[in-house]
């Protein structure tokens, strides 16, 4: 599943190329995805202009000159495909947003996880009016991070994951960020002091930027919508590291379960 990088990446590319352009018509192949793609959609689109391009946590949020929200996500295996000119419509090409100079970008998604729903206004706010912090804002840091958890009595890893908290940090964020602020994946959220707690969310900050930078990990399905693949996994301390030595002190990666969600970290360095 694409996180917080993939999915900044994503929109930062889809923002330089279609931005004021208008939408000619929308395709729908499917409407069976994690929800019904909504109704009408065709109709309340034809003719508005991309305003703005946007990520909130993993959701992908276009709003259109009539104060309009075409809110997508990814879910496990989805693709959003850019191309300049109407393009040979592929297997799982479930909807195709044309544009008026002919560009498209389709919603490709085999396992059919993903999500596009048009709202108003007032129904994107409450569509993310539960989602906790974005952990690239100035508003986070160790003071506002020890807040968040002082209470939690999670593991950390778990913590860090929680969308309710803050937003974006999936597994392969949060195990590459603990590692990175020598923590383990284990200790409990609550018991984090605030100097662990600073140096933990400025490596968050770090690693997301460093993978933003690097284009996002490709592991499986996730591409640019150029088609273009990321390359932060060649970064990696420990995700999908196991038996491997660690590239600080030579330990052995090990890899344990936490909440149905693999974990991987350095028992000699994070602690």
């Amino acid at each position: 599943m694409p996180e917080l990088p993939e999915v900044e990446v994503i929109s930062n590319f889809l923002f330089n190329k279609v931005k004021n352009k208008q939408i000619s018509c929308v395709t729908v192949n499917n409407w069976n995805l994690r929800v019904p793609v909504t109704q009408n959609i065709d109709n309340i689109l034809k003719n508005k202009c991309i305003s703005s391009i946007k990520r909130r946590g993993k959701y992908i949020i276009w709003n259109t000159d009539n104060d309009i929200a075409v809110i997508l996500h990814l879910g496990m295996s989805g693709k959003l495909i850019y191309a300049e000119d109407n393009q040979v419509q592929n297997k799982h090409d479930h909807v195709i947003f044309s544009f008026s100079d002919n560009a498209s970008i389709v919603f490709n998604d085999p396992r059919r996880f993903g999500l596009v729903v048009v709202l108003n206004k007032a129904q994107e706010v409450n569509f993310f009016n539960d989602f906790g912090i974005e952990p690239l804002t100035d508003e986070f840091s160790g003071g506002y991070l020890q807040k968040l958890l002082k209470n939690r009595k999670a593991n950390i890893k778990s913590a860090l994951m929680d969308n309710k908290l803050i937003v974006g940090v999936g597994n392969i964020y949060a195990s590459e960020s603990l590692f990175r602020a020598r923590i383990s994946p284990l200790r409990s959220a609550r018991d984090l002091t605030y100097s662990e707690c600073k140096r933990l969310a400025v490596e968050i900050k770090n690693t997301l930027s460093d993978a933003i930078a690097a284009g996002g990990s490709t592991l499986r399905d996730y591409a640019q919508p150029s088609g273009s693949v990321g390359y932060f996994q060649n970064s990696f301390y420990v995700y999908g590291q196991v038996q491997k030595p660690c590239k600080i002190c030579n330990n052995t990666i090990t890899l344990i379960r936490q909440n149905g969600r693999s974990t991987y970290f350095c028992n000699a360095c994070q602690n």
